[in-house]
């Protein structure tokens, strides 16, 4: 299994995204959403959707090193999208962060 992480600049693109990734077949259970608020690499949670506070903590656990470097660059630029798949969904899973408005993507 590897990872995609888009960076999504606006709240509203998130649910267009994951509901594309859905559609394409992918399970909800193997995404991570989180907000990129100023206060991330502070690892504190105000004022935050509900989702987006449980998962914050998952990516930080399984984040560490490269991907936690990487979100903390991108603190307050929106929100984070993580997506686990096998290596040959990659190339999709990129394809459709880069639809639904991406601004950054990184993958391992």
């Amino acid at each position: 299994m590897a990872r995609v992480i888009g960076i999504m600049p606006n709240q509203e693109q998130v649910g267009g995204l994951i509901d594309s990734l859905k559609n394409a077949g992918f399970d909800r259970k193997d995404m991570i959403v989180t907000s990129l608020s100023r206060s991330f690499t502070e690892r504190e949670k105000p004022d935050e959707i509900t989702y987006l506070k449980t998962e914050r903590d998952e990516l930080w656990q399984e984040g560490t090193g490269t991907y936690a470097d990487f979100l903390a660059a991108f603190a307050g630029q929106g929100v984070a999208v993580a997506v686990e798949a096998p290596r040959h969904e990659l190339a999709r899973i990129r394809e459709i962060m880069e639809q639904n408005g991406a601004a950054k993507i990184i993958q391992d």
